[in-house]
């Protein structure tokens, strides 16, 4: 036996298994590390099947068992799996969430994940938390109203619990029928200056209210309303001035201005408020199945592609625009994470308001945007959310921002704003996945759920490129998440 036989442990028998063309080049490499003779043995061109034959062989000599043997003996593996979605048959792509952050040997990761979570969220673990489950036996109310009397309108306010904002979103005008936040911003910045007699929902309603709405004498209804108010929209301001009568009679002595509008607009709000949370909250309470979804969806989302191991710090937050907080009970920040419901939660205040980015310098607007609402009520702690990044230091970027659930309306653009703002999504490596409902049976609903997700997204990016200082990048913004593989949609397959 040669002395290059003699180094090599257990493969006297090797020159059977291998032709010898392999076996003379593994010779001349062995004096080296024994992987480097079989990398340089397999690079022949001939030798096709060596791998399958030297592993045979290694097999049969005990070679494999001997190495394996040791290496359990001398070092400790401690790697734990990822979390991922139920196998990963859970989401659709398949593929992990791209792991962009900065990692130094023999030092522990900063990981920090964002969930943003919308209505969706809700909706898809069963509970009616639509506006349009709560409003529609609250339209039906309207709907059936018998008269213009009175005595019939004063039981009505007294009994059902409606508000001045309910008549105005069940006239479905412009198809704005549940659009609550929409409706708000019409007509709060239709309001103009006081004394404007420029047309508008707001001030033609200051104008109607100052005459009296009730026919309490011999009046004829035709189609069950009162002559002048044969169109959608008149009947619509003729319930509201009835509305108002019936709860400020003073209107008859004293007549109606401006500010005593905008004014009770505001005080209507609250209340429709409070009566959507009390809705909500006896919903959830109802639903026996709605905390075990909710538990599962939340979890899946979490965990998909979150990092975990001694190797990384790890933490979530979530922000909800729900008023729902049952994720809550199981919410798990991690080192150093927070749970935020942006709008209030139930039990306490809730908010319904409009975007404030382009409102904050009108005085009618102002007290109707979420940001005066959040500032009023104390704001919220909302400093834990994202980890922010600058030129200085762009490793202190958020890692991942989720959405689920959220409708990426514009009434929200603020909040998005100012979190790519905070972690300079364009020059950070932070990953936007935005998530949608998988019906693995449907392909043609997974398929619209895609497109109306992506002009979500279009509009969105579009919109905050638009603030940003550099043009050119705010135009190029989704090319380059795209590029870098920083946007992604991904199906979460649902029951």
């Amino acid at each position: 036996m040669s002395t290059n036989d003699a180094q090599v442990p257990n493969i006297s028998g090797l020159s059977a298994a291998i032709n010898s063309d392999a076996f003379k080049e593994a010779q001349r490499a062995v004096g080296g590390s024994l992987s480097e003779a079989v990398r340089k043995a397999a690079s022949n061109s001939q030798l096709s099947d060596i791998g399958a034959r030297m592993s045979k062989e290694l097999e049969s000599t005990g070679a494999i068992k001997s190495l394996t043997d040791a290496a359990s003996e001398t070092f400790t593996f401690d790697m734990p799996e990822a979390p991922r979605l139920a196998a990963l048959d859970y989401a659709v792509p398949n593929y992990t969430i791209p792991d962009l952050s900065s990692y130094a040997e023999g030092y522990r990761t900063d990981w920090q994940q964002l969930i943003i979570i919308g209505n969706g969220f809700d909706l898809q673990c069963g509970l009616k938390s639509k506006f349009g489950d709560f409003f529609k036996p609250r339209f039906d109310i309207i709907a059936n109203i018998p008269d213009c009397k009175r005595e019939t309108w004063q039981t009505l306010v007294e009994d059902t619990g409606l508000t001045l904002w309910d008549f105005v979103l069940e006239a479905n005008i412009d198809s704005l029928w549940c659009d609550i936040e929409g409706t708000i911003e019409r007509w709060v910045l239709s309001a103009g200056k006081p004394g404007s007699k420029t047309p508008s929902p707001f001030n033609k309603a200051v104008e109607v209210f100052k005459s009296c709405p009730f026919t309490d004498g011999a009046f004829v209804l035709v189609n069950g309303r009162r002559e002048c108010e044969q169109d959608d929209e008149d009947h619509m301001y003729g319930n509201m001035a009835r509305y108002a009568w019936t709860l400020h009679p003073e209107i008859a002595s004293e007549g109606y201005n401006h500010a005593k509008f905008m004014a009770f607009l505001r005080q209507e709000l609250f209340k429709l408020e409070q009566a959507f949370s009390e809705y909500l909250a006896k919903e959830v309470e109802t639903n026996e199945e709605y905390a075990e979804k909710c538990k599962t969806l939340y979890q899946a989302i979490e965990r998909d592609g979150k990092k975990a191991g001694d190797d990384y710090y790890s933490s979530t937050s979530v922000l909800s625009f729900n008023y729902t907080d049952l994720i809550g009970q199981f919410f798990d920040g991690g080192e150093d994470g927070a749970f935020v419901n942006i709008h209030g939660k139930l039990g306490g205040e809730i908010i319904f308001g409009i975007d404030g980015k382009d409102c904050m310098d009108n005085p009618n607007a102002v007290s109707f945007t979420k940001t005066f609402r959040l500032m009023r009520r104390g704001g919220s702690r909302t400093d834990k959310l994202i980890g922010t990044a600058n030129s200085a230091n762009l490793q202190g970027a958020t890692d991942v921002i989720k959405f689920y659930g959220h409708s990426l309306g514009k009434a929200d653009y603020s909040y998005f704003q100012s979190i790519f703002d905070g972690v300079d999504l364009y020059e950070s490596k932070t990953v936007l996945v935005f998530y949608y409902p998988y019906d693995g049976s449907d392909e043609d609903n997974n398929e619209s759920w895609r497109n109306g997700l992506a002009n979500s997204i279009n509009d969105l990016l579009v919109d905050y490129g638009a603030t940003m200082d550099n043009k050119d990048h705010g135009q190029n913004l989704m090319h380059k998440l795209l590029l870098e593989g920083r946007l992604i949609l991904r199906g979460v397959q649902v029951d």
